[in-house]
C-alpha cells in the first residue's frame, strides 16, 4: 500500500517509522480486541463491532432499524433507561417488531428480564461485564456497552454485539461494518489490546447485592427506600422514605448523586473470570450507607 496523501491523513499525523498505515493497524488492531471479547464474553453466536460508547452504538442500531424499514418501540418505565436518552428513544407502537430494553437501570437497579420474541436491541452499559451477562447474551439480538464500565478496559470505546445469524439484521451487521471502519486513536486500541491481554479473563465484576425484603426494610429503618428490583445489579440505589433530599441526608462522598431524581447509588466492584461466584456486596452497601448517614443525619 502507498503512502497516505494529505487528504487521506494529515502530514502532521502520519509517522514514517511506524511499520502500519495507521488504517490498517486500526483494522488488525479492531479484530483483535473484538476477537478476544468474543471468546471472553462466551458470545460464539455475535459478531463484535467497536464504537466509540453506547450512545454512539445505540444510535447506529437505531439508524440500521430504520433503514432495514423497521419500527423500534421503547420498553419499560421512563426510569429504566438512562435519562439523557430522552430525547431519542423509539416510540413505536405495539405493532413494533423491534424492542429497546435497558437491561439494567442506571439509576433504580431495576432488571428488565428481558422476556418476549421480538428482536431486541439491548441497552447492557450496566449488565455487559457482570453476573447478568449471560442474561443480555441470551435474550438480546444486538446488545451494547461500553468498555469503561464493568469490563474496565478503556474509556473511549464501546461494544455492539449482533446476533449473527438472524436474516433480519442482514443490514444492521453492514451499518455497523460502516460505523466502525473510521478513524480511531490507535493508542486508545493499543491501550485496550494490552488491557485485554493483562487482565487474562478478569474482566468480569462478580460484585452483587442480593436484594430481599430484609434488605428493604433495613434501609427502611435507616429512613431510606431501596429501589432495586431483580437480582444480579453490583449497585444498589435509593432515595429517602419522606421525600427529603437525599444530600441532606448522606455526606457527600461514596456515592453517586442523581439530583434530578433524588437517588443516591452505592457501586461496587470485584474484579473476577467468568466461572467465578458472585462475591455478595451486600453488608458492604450497609455498611457504606451507614457511614454516610452517620455523618451526614442533621442533629
Amino acid at each position: 500500500m502507498g503512502a497516505f496523501d494529505a487528504a487521506a491523513l494529515h502530514p502532521g499525523l502520519q509517522l514514517p517509522s511506524r511499520a502500519q498505515h495507521h488504517f490498517a493497524e486500526a483494522v488488525s488492531l479492531r479484530a483483535s480486541i473484538a476477537d478476544r471479547l468474543r471468546q471472553e464474553l462466551r458470545a460464539p453466536n455475535f459478531t463484535p463491532y467497536l464504537v466509540h460508547n453506547t450512545t454512539s452504538g445505540l444510535l447506529t442500531a437505531l439508524f440500521a432499524a430504520g433503514a432495514s424499514g423497521r419500527t423500534v418501540r421503547t420498553c419499560g418505565p421512563d426510569h429504566q433507561h438512562y435519562p439523557a436518552y430522552a430525547g431519542i428513544l423509539p416510540h413505536g407502537g405495539p405493532e413494533a417488531e423491534w424492542e429497546l430494553r435497558t437491561h439494567v437501570s442506571p439509576l433504580a437497579g431495576t432488571v428488565d428480564e428481558l422476556a418476549g420474541d421480538s428482536i431486541k436491541i439491548v441497552d447492557a452499559a450496566q449488565s455487559l461485564g457482570t453476573t447478568l451477562t449471560s442474561a443480555a447474551l441470551t435474550h438480546g439480538d444486538v446488545v451494547l456497552a461500553p468498555l469503561h464500565k464493568h469490563l474496565g478496559l478503556a474509556v473511549g470505546l464501546g461494544l455492539a454485539l449482533v446476533r449473527t445469524d438472524p436474516p433480519a439484521l442482514e443490514l444492521v451487521h453492514r451499518v455497523f461494518g460502516v460505523a466502525e471502519s473510521g478513524a480511531q486513536s490507535l493508542d486508545l486500541l493499543r491501550a485496550a489490546e494490552q488491557a485485554l491481554q493483562d487482565a487474562e479473563g478478569r474482566i468480569f465484576n462478580r460484585a452483587v447485592i442480593d436484594v430481599d425484603d430484609a434488605l428493604r426494610a433495613w434501609c427502611a429503618r435507616h429512613g431510606m427506600r431501596l429501589l432495586n428490583r431483580g437480582r444480579g445489579a453490583p449497585f444498589a440505589c435509593v432515595t429517602t422514605t419522606d421525600g427529603s433530599a437525599v444530600s441532606e441526608r448522606l455526606a457527600p462522598s461514596g456515592w453517586r448523586h442523581f439530583r434530578a431524581e433524588n437517588i443516591a447509588r452505592f457501586a461496587f466492584h470485584c474484579r473476577g473470570l467468568v466461572d467465578d461466584p458472585p462475591a455478595d456486596h451486600t453488608t458492604a452497601f450497609q455498611e457504606a450507607l451507614t457511614r454516610a448517614l452517620h455523618t451526614g443525619l442533621h442533629p
